[in-house]
């Protein structure tokens, strides 16, 4: 993963200046407690793995609904789970332990446990029947993998999954027009700005990061990131920020990558960094190692693959790269990296089988010509990444190089990986970093905004959009793959673009509700279905549109919502395909309140008023008897809005400041206390100022 990394040279500092604490942890596979192994087990024990048994139990709640619905896509029914899925055998373990050996990661996938021992222990475990075979972690993995008939997982248990995730939630998104700052140049080198301009953030969608650690709290354009859980695969806790212990500390830098790899997802802080899938949700892996480059880490990410994916992962992203390694550590022969001999590869192809789309760091070796590739970058299902320009213009030097070991295609696309904005680890500073760690991440949150519109996409379906539309789609090569993506094109070829979330705002006596949408053709039909708090059904009512913007939209009076809120969702046709809004379950909106997703421009919103309304204090004249008027102004966006009135005399006599909301906005203004006049309100919002006159009688 060093090569990955754009603070090799600190690295390396701190190598040298702690040459003895590094000698102490460097010898901690051959120390006197022992050397760390692979120990290959020969089954998951004589349990039949078939429905109602423990063994399937046990397996099943390793994985979240999601989990199991995803792997629908791309498998059937009745091998939805596999004995492969199933947890190492636990009396298995519990001899290995009562040897005085220490178990680190296990491996579901290929049945195998990392132990640490000495040579006495090993020798006992060695003659356990139940082991297959045992082999140093210095060593590349054996060319083996573990199989068994496949059981199924009952139609029942999908449809409780299903029904786990159909929760009526209360839609609260109103991020109003997104301001970029700098950080709108690496998102538009691959197009993705117009998908935000519709209200697509990656909402849906969970990305796992695997990485050396994430210090997000800590970061100001971080803290409201949806982080569902993290893991750390090195010390085997939950923690995946840098950590002092007794017995082992992290580097000062060792969770510094990762943070700036997450923060080009998720970051959200305007005019500083907009992350390329803010809206989407984030699993957190920390399986690197800085101390060293040893084949231990590639155990641990893979690990980690198996856990992202059972928590319901669709995208993993993977900022790391391995291929040669420290002493004693055998290094890989470029031969090897041929899509399926590494451990790394290994595990991100067993993930895509099970539906997780692998997006991968190249590499950093360019300038060291062809023939660069790292692994995982190489595996069959791996969409490698390469590194361009802030410019676009080609290829950044250092951005690794095809074809991969065995002659095959690699890298598969390309995206900015030089002049990068990025997230310091703490505070709300911003820095620029280069590298195809840094297109990685970029070229993830571009994919998760195409599932998020077109969440029924299986990994090589969203593939084959995304490179189709690449700007080398016709000719790829050794250097960019199929070229620069352009996210935008690959929504645009996946069908009609819904955003995935409903939008919602007030106007005069009416809440305005409906989806933005882009249609592919000339027709689309678009329903939307309400269920009012005293009503046993939904009723569809046609959303129409208004052209030229993307909105479909319906009206609703505000009397039917009776002041509470209302269960609702869409669906949309367009002759081809038909999609509902949410994907499941329904959203509660609430009269009077705005809901508009995230991106959205606040002056494509139709706001409208009738002919006849002017904005302004309403009524005027009024009468100071009324206690209160009406301060009436079409506000695009949810923002501050502070007014003061003056008398003619330019005297300050009341002043405020209220919070508004996307649509027609009607602000109280207290008048029981003004004699009778002319006066004049100024009103201050988003960036502007108006000045009404209006008299009390």
């Amino acid at each position: 993963m060093r090569k990955n990394f754009t603070t090799v040279g600190f690295v390396l500092f701190l190598f040298c200046i702690n040459a003895s604490y590094e000698a102490l942890w460097g010898q901690q596979f051959q120390s006197a407690t022992g050397a760390t192994y692979r120990v290959f087990l020969r089954d998951k024990g004589s349990e039949k793995f078939e429905r109602g048994s423990a063994l399937y139990a046990r397996t099943e709640a390793l994985f979240t609904p999601r989990a199991l619905i995803r792997r629908l896509k791309v498998l059937p029914p009745e091998n939805i789970l596999t004995i492969a899925d199933a947890p190492l055998f636990a009396p298995y373990l519990d001899s290995i332990r009562r040897t005085g050996a220490t178990l680190g990661n296990g491996l579901r996938w290929r049945n195998y446990t990392l132990v640490t021992c000495s040579t006495i222990q090993l020798e006992q475990i060695r003659r356990f029947s139940f082991v297959r075979a045992v082999q140093p972690c210095t060593a590349r993995l054996f060319p083996q993998g573990f199989s068994s008939r496949a059981e199924s997982l009952e139609k029942s248990s999908i449809s409780a999954a299903m029904q786990a995730l159909k929760s009526i939630s209360l839609q609260d998104v109103n991020c109003g027009t997104l301001q970029y700052g700098d950080s709108r140049r690496q998102l538009q080198s691959i197009n993705i700005p117009p998908a935000h301009e519709l209200g697509i953030a990656g909402k849906g969608v969970v990305i796992g990061v695997m990485d050396a650690g994430f210090r997000w709290r800590a970061q100001t354009s971080l803290k409201g990131a949806s982080v569902l859980a993290e893991r750390d695969f090195i010390q085997n806790d939950t923690n995946t920020a840098n950590e002092q212990k007794t017995y082992y500390s992290d580097l000062p830098d060792q969770d510094e990558h990762g943070t700036k790899v997450l923060s080009i997802l998720s970051a959200y802080s305007p005019q500083n960094l907009i992350g390329a899938a803010f809206g989407a949700s984030y699993l957190l892996a920390k399986t690197e190692d800085l101390r060293y480059e040893r084949h231990i880490e590639e155990d641990n990410a893979a690990a980690a693959l198996e856990w992202l994916e059972a928590q319901g992962a669709d995208i993993v992203n993977a900022s790391l790269g391995y291929g040669t390694f420290d002493q004693p550590d055998e290094s890989y022969p470029y031969s090897e990296l041929d899509g399926k001999t590494t451990i790394i590869s290994r595990a991100v192809n067993d993930a895509a089988a099970r539906g997780v789309f692998c997006v991968i760091a190249a590499g950093n070796d360019g300038r060291n010509g062809y023939r660069t590739i790292n692994a995982p970058a190489d595996a069959d299902s791996a969409f490698a990444v390469a590194a361009v320009r802030a410019d676009t213009a080609g290829a950044t030097n250092f951005s690794s190089r095809g074809p991969r070991g065995d002659g095959a295609l690699k890298p598969d696309i390309a995206a900015q990986g030089d002049t990068v904005v990025v997230a310091s680890p703490t505070g709300s500073e911003y820095q620029v970093g280069r590298g195809t760690s840094f297109s990685s991440p970029l070229m993830a949150g571009g994919a998760a905004l195409v599932l998020s519109a077109f969440p029924e996409l299986k990994p090589w379906e969203l593939r084959r959009l995304l490179t189709g539309t690449a700007s080398q789609a016709n000719a790829p090569d050794y250097v960019l793959g199929y070229g620069i993506a352009n996210v935008f094109a690959a929504l645009r070829r996946a069908g009609t673009i819904v955003a995935p979330e409903l939008v919602s705002y007030p106007m005069l006596g009416v809440q305005r509700v409906g989806i933005s949408a882009l249609p592919r053709g000339m027709s689309l039909r678009a329903t939307l279905y309400v269920r009012y708090a005293d009503e046993p059904n939904y009723t569809p009512i046609d959303l129409r549109p208004f052209l030229p913007s993307a909105f479909y939209l319906a009206d609703l009076a505000m009397t039917r919502f009776a002041g509470k809120a209302a269960e609702m969702y869409a669906i949309v046709d367009d002759g081809i395909q038909s999609r509902r809004i949410p994907a499941m379950g329904a959203v509660m909106l609430r009269p009077r309140v705005s809901s508009v997703p995230c991106g959205i421009q606040a002056a494509s919103l139709p706001i409208e008023k009738p002919s006849d309304v002017r904005e302004g204090i309403v009524p005027s004249p009024v009468s100071s008897e009324a206690g209160t008027a009406t301060l009436l102004l079409a506000t695009s966006e949810v923002g501050g809005l502070d007014y003061t009135i003056y008398s003619t005399f330019g005297s300050s006599i009341l002043s405020d400041t209220v919070q508004v909301t996307s649509g027609i906005s009607t602000i109280p203004i207290r008048v029981s206390n003004l004699a009778r006049g002319v006066y004049f309100v100024q009103v201050r919002y988003n960036g502007t100022m108006q000045m009404f006159r209006f008299i009390i009688n």
